[in-house]
């Protein structure tokens, strides 16, 4: 069952992407119907907690479980992008649409990886596969500018990913594995090494400073993605990250003035930004990143489940 709330939004997500042919209320209903079922299955998962777990070799095991922070996110993220494909099912051009809907829903099921990580591992596999799929929404079109804004909002986040790679690699070098349990008993250089490279995805992700441009880069795709991408998915992973790993990221000491440092400066320079703007989808990109520089300060601050809350409210606004 909790496999199913990965596997189920991404299968489904690439048998749209490739069905032709089919009318608009037949391709909404199939991807509703995915989403509605991914749904229940979290609202099950975020109960019940259960876990699972795949040896790859030895010291590399992929895990997956519900825990604190996680719960509400898993079934957060199938319900927002169940209105967000629900509305492009209706209203998105014709042209390309079995694509773009499964595109949608492939991401719920990239996205609810991330969130189910229980490992750096996993974890990485979310995270480029979020990246990689958000870079095919914003240039879905293919026209104009979209394919240069979507190569930008690209490589803007996958420079911070890299910072994944070098948490994940100290990580395994201290202690030999790769899971968030293990990352407690870290200390000196691979602790403030682990730490830093988590702290950069994350800002990166979350559309801090100084990768916030990336957002209004992300507002070249459709009005759809761009609503996804900027509620309770991409831009949410970030936030999500340092919340859920706040425990052992809080042990170093420079991580918390860091962390409300960027999160302040990237929520004035937001709101000086949103306040300027005379187009619509790039004021809600200015508020984005700065509601997110917000969470950033409550997590800095210590109040991991605050900035959660305040993440769960933005993505239903």
């Amino acid at each position: 069952m909790l496999l199913s709330i990965i596997w189920l939004p991404a299968l489904t997500g690439l048998a749209l992407a490739v069905w032709r042919g089919g009318s608009r209320r037949a391709l909404g209903a199939a991807a509703c119907a995915a989403l509605t079922v991914t749904l229940l299955a979290a609202a099950w998962a975020a109960v019940w907690q259960p876990s699972a777990s795949l040896t790859w070799r030895a010291g590399l095991t992929l895990q997956l479980g519900v825990s604190g922070v996680s719960r509400p996110l898993i079934a957060l993220v199938p319900l927002v992008a169940l209105a967000v494909v629900a509305w492009a099912a209706a209203h998105e051009d014709a042209v390309g649409l079995s694509r773009l809907l499964g595109l949608l829903v492939a991401f719920v099921g990239a996205m609810e990886l991330v969130l189910l990580a229980e490992d750096l591992l996993s974890l990485l596999i979310g995270w480029e596969l979020v990246g990689a799929v958000s870079w095919a929404l914003i240039a879905h079109e293919w026209r104009g500018d979209a394919p240069a804004m979507a190569a930008h909002a690209f490589n803007a986040t996958r420079a911070g990913d890299l910072g994944l790679f070098v948490a994940a690699g100290a990580a395994f070098a201290a202690s030999g594995g790769l899971a968030f349990a293990d990352l407690p008993g870290m200390e000196g250089p691979a602790a403030h090494a682990m730490v830093a490279g988590v702290l950069v995805a994350a800002v990166a992700k979350s559309a801090q400073v100084p990768f916030a441009p990336w957002l209004f880069s992300a507002m070249a795709g459709p009005s759809s993605a761009s609503a996804l991408l900027h509620s309770a998915t991409m831009v949410a992973a970030g936030a999500y990250l340092l919340a859920r790993l706040h425990p052992v990221l809080d042990t170093v000491g420079w991580f918390a003035p860091t962390t409300m440092a960027v999160g302040l400066l990237t929520a004035l320079a937001g709101g000086v930004v949103a306040a300027v703007q005379d187009d619509a989808k790039k004021l809600l990109a200015a508020s984005t990143s700065a509601q997110y520089g917000l969470m950033l300060v409550a997590v800095g601050a210590g109040y991991p489940t605050i900035a959660v809350a305040h993440l769960f409210a933005h993505a239903l606004c």
